[in-house]
């Protein structure tokens, strides 16, 4: 006899758990920061954390505008900003006792999901349907039957490889610290783990951020200066 159960809420996964901890705590930092850079005195220098949020906008600006400027810098540079800020916590959060949100497959290729949408977003804004059809067709008109399949596979293939890159990426860095754990005598994999993780969690996690960051800041710029 087969029995089915429908149910309404099921239990968050430890990934989703730590994603809407982050998602939460970035919502009032930025709140906070926001009605205080309102109130600051045009007259006086800011200072503490305050200074430090504005110097690391104006560097995040700066950067971005080499690759993206003018009316399109206003239009992604949110997105942008978001996604850097949201993996750099996401890739280090396991050194506050939370489990990495993009160990979950699920996660990271939602990073996919959203990478293809904005993609998508820019080409039909700056580009334009008929241009979009016609790259899709390639240069050559006969070959438009060979190159339209290839095409359209390469179009999928660019965000999925950039989701598929944080989720192995970070499950690497895990494999490799459990085995050390596994391998070693107590102590030392005590210690080595220890190392492991200050490289994998702060060095290598903040890496892929900024790596997929810029993965999606040049995929966007090429779309849209076409």
């Amino acid at each position: 006899m087969i029995v089915i159960n429908f149910t309404l809420f099921e239990k968050l996964s430890p990934q989703v758990r730590s994603s809407l901890i982050i998602i939460g705590f970035l919502a009032i930092v930025f709140i906070v920061v926001g009605i205080k850079v309102k109130k600051l005195d045009p007259l006086k220098t800011p200072k503490g954390f305050i200074l430090f949020c504005i110097i690391f906008v104006e560097a995040f600006n700066n950067f971005v505008q080499e690759y993206i400027a003018g009316k399109r810098f206003k239009f992604f540079a949110p997105y942008l900003f978001t996604i850097i800020v949201f993996l750099a916590f996401a890739n280090t959060v396991s050194l506050f006792g939370l489990t990495p949100p993009l160990s979950n497959l699920g996660i990271a290729l939602s990073f996919t999901v959203m990478t293809f949408f904005i993609i998508k977003v820019a080409e039909f804004k700056y580009l334009g349907l008929i241009k979009k059809i016609d790259g899709l067709l390639g240069y050559v008109k006969p070959m438009a039957v060979i190159m339209l399949p290839i095409n359209l596979i390469g179009e999928v293939s660019t965000p999925l490889s950039m989701g598929l890159r944080l989720f192995v990426n970070l499950m690497s860095g895990l494999v490799i610290a459990a085995m050390v754990y596994a391998a070693l005598p107590w102590f030392l994999g005590i210690f080595s783990g220890v190392i492991l993780h200050a490289i994998f969690d702060i060095f290598f996690g903040l890496i892929q951020a900024f790596v997929f960051f810029m993965l999606t800041t040049i995929n966007i710029s090429m779309v849209t200066e076409e």
